[in-house]
């Protein structure tokens, strides 16, 4: 399912015409963080987020997967470990075709690991609305089937 970037420009308050931001160059002196936290069983996905990093500027990247307590994430920038950010993702509908729903809340980062051009990141859950937590929860149930 394809998501364009425009559909979580609200949560951040950004207007829809905003110029793409470019990918950073590789940071080979950035330290990897200590192992992710998170207890529960992961389930892989594959969907568009954004989080606003402190200095305000607001990165793309991928949920990559998700549990209840957290997400891991995939980018191309680096994302300080130990850091509460913004976060926004487009859930896909539960249903073939289903409307996306933008879910957003604030993660802590976990850990960040580097491979090659690729930054993998964890993040637990510090606040997240009843409805976008329902909704990830039936995600979950649906992928551990």
């Amino acid at each position: 399912m394809s998501t364009s970037p425009e559909d979580i420009d609200a949560l951040f308050g950004l207007p829809p015409a905003v110029a793409p931001i470019q990918p950073a160059s590789p940071l080979p002196g950035i330290p990897s963080a200590p192992p992710d936290s998170r207890r529960e069983t992961r389930v892989k996905v594959s969907w568009p987020a954004r989080v606003q990093l402190p200095n305000g500027r607001v990165i793309e990247l991928r949920v990559r997967d998700l549990c209840e307590s957290g997400v891991g994430l995939l980018t191309e920038h680096h994302i300080p470990p130990a850091t509460v950010l913004n976060f926004a993702v487009a859930v896909p509908g539960l249903n073939e075709g289903g409307k996306v729903t933008p879910v957003s809340g604030t993660i802590r980062t976990t850990y960040v690991v580097i491979k090659g051009l690729d930054l993998f990141c964890g993040g637990t859950w510090v606040q997240l609305p009843p409805d976008g937590r329902d909704l990830l929860d039936k995600w979950i149930r649906k992928l551990r089937k």
